[in-house]
Parts: C-alpha cells; sequence; structure tokens
C-alpha cells in the first residue's frame, strides 16, 4: 500500500516548489494523487472547523451528504492509490534519459576549443531560474575547467564556501578533491571540467530534492553534449543515481566502469565523505587508481583533441 503520509509530504513539496508532479506516468496518476491530496487538505480544514464548535459550545454539526460523497470518493482514489508504487520506490529511479522536458540538444560531435567555450559562455550567461534555489542562492555555480577537457567531473550541489565564490569544490571538500585528482596526474585547470548536477546551493546544504534535480538535470546533460567527455568521473550517491538513473549503494556502484550515453562513468566516494570519515580513503584510493588505469588504458590521458 501507498504510504499516506508519504504521498502528502511529497505533494505539498511540489506545491512549495511550484512545479508540476510529471514523476509519475502519464496515464493520470499524477492528476489522481492531487485529487487525494486535495480531499485530504478539505477534510482536515473541516473537522479542525467542528472541533472549535465542539470547544465553544456549540453543536457539532451533522455531516452534510457532500462530506459523505468526498469520503467515498476519498475510497475510491486510495483503493487506484494502491496499486502505484510508493513514492520513495519512485523517485530514486530518476533516469538520465528521460529527465529532460525538452528535447535532447544534439551537438556537432567535431567541435573544436572556441566553439566549444562559446558554447558553455552561452549558457552560463542564460542562467537559470527555474527552482525556487534560485531565490536563496548568492552565486549560479556553473562549473569550472577547461572546455576541452576529456574527462568531466560531477558532484551533487554547491556548498556554502561553493555559493560564496561562485565556483565548484573550493571548500575543504575540494581543496581534497585536488589532491586527489594531483595523486591520479590531472590538473584540475587543464585536465577536468568540474560541476555539479544542481547549480544552486540547497539551504543548509541539505540533500538535492527529486524535483530539483529533474530540473537541473537538463542543464547538465547540455554541458555534456558540449564538452564531449570521454570519461565521467561521478563523486558520491546522489551524482550517481542522478546521472545513471540506479538506485544501487555507492558500495554496490563503486569499483564498476558503467555507462552514460556512450561515456564510460566510475563512481566514487565524494571528498565530504572522506572528510566525515576517514575509513573511507582507502577504498577511495583504490576507485581512484581504477579510474586512472581507465584513462591509460583508453588514451583518454591529456586534453588535446
Amino acid at each position: 500500500m501507498v504510504n499516506r503520509k508519504l504521498v502528502s509530504d511529497y505533494l505539498r513539496q511540489q506545491y512549495q516548489l511550484s512545479m508540476p508532479d510529471f514523476i509519475f506516468d502519464n496515464n493520470g496518476s499524477a492528476s489522481v494523487l492531487k485529487a487525494f491530496y486535495q480531499v485530504s487538505l478539505k477534510n482536515s480544514a473541516q473537522s479542525c472547523q467542528e472541533k472549535k464548535q465542539y470547544r465553544r459550545g456549540l453543536p457539532k454539526p451533522q455531516k452534510p451528504e457532500s462530506i459523505t460523497v468526498q469520503k467515498e470518493k476519498q475510497v475510491s482514489i486510495s483503493s487506484r492509490l494502491s496499486a502505484l508504487k510508493p513514492i520513495d520506490k519512485l523517485l530514486p529511479g530518476i533516469s538520465g534519459k528521460n529527465l529532460s522536458s525538452k528535447p535532447q540538444v544534439h551537438l556537432s560531435t567535431d567541435l573544436n576549443y572556441e566553439q566549444k567555450r562559446l558554447a558553455l559562455k552561452e549558457l552560463y550567461i542564460a542562467g537559470c531560474d527555474k527552482c525556487h534555489l534560485a531565490q536563496t542562492r548568492n552565486k549560479f555555480i556553473f562549473g569550472a575547467g577547461n572546455a576541452d577537457a576529456r574527462i568531466m567531473i560531477i558532484g551533487e550541489a554547491p556548498g556554502r564556501d561553493e555559493d560564496i565564490q561562485g565556483l565548484p569544490f573550493v571548500g575543504k571538500a575540494g581543496q581534497l578533491l585536488t589532491s586527489m585528482l594531483e595523486a591520479i596526474k590531472l590538473d584540475r585547470n587543464k585536465d577536468v571540467f568540474i560541476t555539479n548536477v544542481l547549480k544552486c546551493r540547497p539551504p543548509g546544504n541539505r540533500n538535492p530534492e527529486a524535483q530539483e534535480i529533474i530540473t537541473c538535470f537538463p542543464l547538465l546533460e547540455r554541458q555534456i553534449a558540449i564538452i564531449q567527455p570521454k570519461a565521467i568521473l561521478l563523486l558520491g550517491r546522489i551524482a550517481a543515481h542522478s546521472v545513471l538513473g540506479i538506485n544501487d549503494s555507492i558500495a554496490m556502484m563503486r569499483s564498476k566502469v558503467h555507462d552514460f550515453k556512450g561515456i564510460p562513468v566510475m563512481v566514487i566516494y565524494h571528498p565530504a565523505a572522506l572528510l566525515r570519515n576517514a575509513s573511507l580513503k582507502r577504498p577511495a584510493w583504490e576507485d581512484l587508481q581504477k579510474f586512472q588505469t581507465l584513462l591509460n588504458d583508453s588514451g583518454i590521458y591529456g586534453y588535446s583533441k
């Protein structure tokens, strides 16, 4: 059965974000859930009003027939909801193949360095204000590095330091990332382009929400299409789930080569996780070495095409 509290909390979030509920399928499930939510709110308001009248010594009003009809509708909606998968099973299954609400933009595969720089510049200038995070951010953190890089590194979302400076991975986790890249002979300014799934800092550095990822993902897809990397390194569970569209634990995803639209992808622990838990540093180093082997075996080292 569907967890009703989970459904209610999720839909409340969507109304707050002013976003459409298009995570669900296209056969009307979203509208059914909205109707269920609206009926629940109306019944809740009616119940509160009755309690207030009862406290004041007023006679408890009889429920009109319309309320009974609403209850019958609610039962019908509930029975239809029981056939749906729980929301917590649906959200993690988002895939990079269907996140974009617009047709995917296909760029020429032979863009030169200047063309890539120009395309990225135009994308940066256009910015993004499609969700509520644009109202709370200080800076739009687009990304940094070489437009002609053969390697892209993707994290989950900017933090406080990034929000202040407008650049990705400039805090303590960013400093550790720089050292990690240097350990496998990569210069973060020349050999890679670094960005995040989200381009704005979530308040309080909380985890990105599903709707925020869905809204922001087309921008990341566009960056990948422009840069045309030969390999991608994903930092952490949320980045891996967002890009690969799978819901495995990071322990299951690491040490393997995945695929994103023909591009080899590897997943490692996020540098911030390494700062919190020193026991993860050894497996992270092992994964970095495997990523280095992938680059060597594929002839990906270097940024000159």
